[in-house]
């Protein structure tokens, strides 16, 4: 399997789950980033920055890291 088109600066690709190995060919000088992961048990539920297994969990955390952020500012330090 292979990215349909070049890939640039900033660019995401993602690819099927597969037991292949992968390889990449880099044209010119580059740097990249490889994530991979066994697949979850169950549907996730994305927040706008963090990930969760339920939407209460979702509503829970984002209210955590708003309570949080709350708090930094009161004490200055945000």
């Amino acid at each position: 399997m292979s990215a349909p088109d070049e890939l640039r600066r900033g660019d995401l690709a993602a690819f099927e789950p597969s037991s292949e190995a992968v390889e990449f060919e880099a044209l010119t000088d580059t740097e990249f980033v490889l994530g991979s992961a066994t697949p979850h048990e169950h549907d996730l539920v994305l927040g706008y920055y963090s990930v969760h297994t339920s939407p209460e969990a979702l509503r829970n955390g984002e209210a955590q890291i708003s309570s949080i952020q709350k708090r930094l500012v009161q004490e200055g330090r945000l």
